[in-house]
């Protein structure tokens, strides 16, 4: 049975009034953004890197393991299952399984947070955290592909769960999905999206977070910098809160929507990663990354290679963009 969670959350470019139960309290974002820091998401990354994992190929103990401790952090941070509050879905775990292609079996795992009232509104935020696995005898370790994107995907349901504790409920729901089988031709996506339930209209955006972690390859001469593709997908209002975000908590990132100045290589690169699958359906779709460098898909793809600094301060801009996306 399909196993799916789901996360609602955003953020603000000014102090909030948020709604329901705590209407009279101004919300400031920048006290919230403190809990996403470089030691949370170095431990997640070196987690799900461990040779004990074996490079998180689908199907095999190590892929496993990380669907265990995904769902694990979705469970402890306070997300439910899809079903959990919602009509349309009935599903009662985070996981969700099926059978790719060459009869490995794959789980995604997937949760939300639900909006503070009801919403037919929805926004997406994904990664992947399958990987190569072993090769030849040698460890792929996946640190920048994509454990770099998954532990950003977990400081962000972390931050986001907090506030809905707190009594700070969005005004959209917000799903989390970690995919598995990215490199299966992307079948856990697929699934995801066959058999989500949702109209496309109704989700205003996917976020997908992809190779996240370096700053390698940068498109000009700030290593700060967020390749982000898909901006023709969105509308103006979304581009707006991009770049706004990134301006008014003076986070300083070069956001290059050029990717290389290569529209080309951009829309191949687009079509290998998972939010092309819901930008197919007609849903607004973004992926995020610090781009392809000379350790991905290596060996020498290890938490080494991680710019922590930088991916800390990249993360605190999906969390400032993604609040003024749910909340207003």
């Amino acid at each position: 049975m399909p196993f799916l969670l789901l996360f609602a959350l955003c953020l603000g470019s000014s102090p909030y009034l948020a709604p329901d139960s705590v209407q009279t309290r101004l919300l400031h974002p920048e006290s919230y953004a403190d809990m996403i820091d470089r030691k949370g998401l170095d431990s997640h990354i070196r987690f799900l890197s461990d040779s004990s994992l074996q490079g998180r190929e689908t199907g095999t103990a190590g892929g496993s393991a990380a669907t265990i401790y995904i769902a694990g952090k979705f469970l402890e941070y306070g997300l439910v299952p899809l079903g959990t509050g919602n009509p349309q879905h009935h599903n009662t775990t985070f996981i969700q399984g099926f059978a790719c292609p060459a009869g490995q079996r794959g789980r995604n795992v997937i949760g939300w947070l639900p909006a503070g009232k009801q919403s037919d509104e929805y926004i997406v935020v994904s990664a992947h955290y399958d990987h190569l696995g072993m090769i030849g005898g040698n460890f792929y370790p996946g640190a920048d592909s994509n454990a770099s994107g998954v532990s950003s995907l977990l400081s962000l349901v972390q931050v986001f769960s907090t506030l809905q504790k707190e009594g700070y409920r969005a005004e959209r729901n917000i799903i989390f999905v970690a995919y598995d089988a990215k490199e299966f031709s992307m079948t856990g996506a697929r699934i995801f999206a066959l058999s989500l339930g949702i109209p496309a209209n109704q989700i205003i955006l996917n976020m997908n977070l992809d190779l996240l972690g370096t700053s390698l390859e940068p498109p000009g001469a700030a290593l700060d910098y967020l390749l982000i593709l898909g901006a023709g997908t969105v509308s103006s209002d979304i581009v707006r809160s991009l770049n706004n975000n990134n301006s008014f908590f003076n986070l300083g990132l070069d956001l290059d929507y050029s990717f290389y100045n290569s529209p080309g290589f951009a829309d191949i690169f687009f079509t290998m990663t998972e939010q092309s699958i819901l930008a197919q359906m007609g849903v607004p779709s973004l992926l995020i990354t610090s781009g392809l460098n000379d350790h991905t898909y290596k060996p020498s793809d290890t938490p080494q290679i991680i710019d922590l600094p930088v991916l800390e301060k990249r993360v605190r801009w999906l969390f400032f963009t993604l609040w003024d996306l749910a909340y207003r």
